[in-house]
């Protein structure tokens, strides 16, 4: 899908525009499949964009719809596996610990290998937040040997991220660097900002708990300019959020950035996101209560 493209290159604004005119396109048709496997995406960038008030929920409306079909089961783990990194941005690794493992538990009907890898992740990803580190060591390693093996790039790279992460945390900051070591080339190439901006991120509070105050102000720096993708509301949220606070923390400026320039861009497609509700996107608004 388009849209997802988009996402992971930063290009915000453009993946809701494309994810809203797909499902504009899958109601139209009466295609319910589609319209889910949409709405999982919008889901996904608000998420992202650090929206946590949206009403209805489009990722709780897609598990409604998947609910009637045949595959569900496999697209509910899809869409628990959304709402499990939805948690983890948001600061609630046990709630994400779970919806990880039912995503796991969800993964054997379709068996997909895409799938057994995110849910590992994530799991480790929030035991990592439970301070489990035991579970998480096993389960992110698990999750990165098996992207690795089918070369599956979004997964493996936040898999690397959240290793460093755990190493910094059991105090061994050279061991975490080798991880982030190979990250850097292929978050550059893909481009990957979302996970670029992570990596520095975790590298600013390596360099913090080292002491190293000018390396951490390069690296939140670097984290700062790659969340930023079009600028506040369509942002990494999560991303700048951190890179803010190790900048205030060593008494740093943040970067100046340009502005989000709505004149750029195409109108937002004006679609309900549940047509059994009065809820509806609004003149291509970007306010916290409508998608774009």
């Amino acid at each position: 899908m388009l849209a997802d493209a988009l996402y992971l290159s930063g290009a915000l604004r453009e993946s809701e525009t494309t994810a809203l005119e797909a499902l504009r396109m899958a109601r139209e048709q009466g295609d319910t499949w589609w319209q889910a496997v949409v709405l999982c995406r919008l889901g996904l960038v608000s998420a992202a964009r650090g929206i946590t008030n949206l009403s209805p929920d489009p990722l709780g409306h897609a598990l409604l719809l998947f609910g009637n079909k045949l595959l569900a089961p496999y697209r509910e783990g899809g869409t628990k596996a959304i709402m499990a990194q939805r948690d983890l941005w948001q600061g609630g690794p046990a709630t994400a610990y779970a919806l990880a493992q039912s995503a796991w538990e969800l993964a054997q009907v379709k068996r997909f290998e895409r799938d057994f890898i995110r849910a590992a992740r994530l799991k480790g990803s929030a035991a990592l937040g439970l301070d489990d580190l035991i579970t998480a060591d096993e389960r992110l390693h698990h999750a990165l040997t098996r992207a690795q093996r089918v070369n599956y790039v979004e997964e493996e790279l936040p898999a690397l991220i959240a290793l460093a992460d755990l190493r910094r945390q059991e105090g061994k900051p050279d061991e975490a660097r080798e991880f982030l070591d190979d990250v850097w080339d292929p978050a550059e190439r893909g481009p990957y900002p979302l996970f670029h901006a992570d990596a520095f991120n975790v590298l600013a509070q390596i360099e913090r708990d080292s002491g190293n105050t000018s390396l951490t102000i390069e690296a939140a720096t670097r984290a700062y300019r790659l969340a930023w993708c079009d600028g506040p509301p369509f942002a990494y949220h999560w991303g700048l959020v951190a890179a803010k606070k190790h900048l205030q923390e060593v008494g740093a400026p943040e970067p100046e950035m340009p502005p989000f320039d709505e004149s750029k861009f195409e109108p937002m497609p004006e679609v309900e996101i549940d047509p059994d509700d009065e809820f509806h996107t609004s003149n291509g608004s970007t306010n916290e209560r409508t998608i774009g």
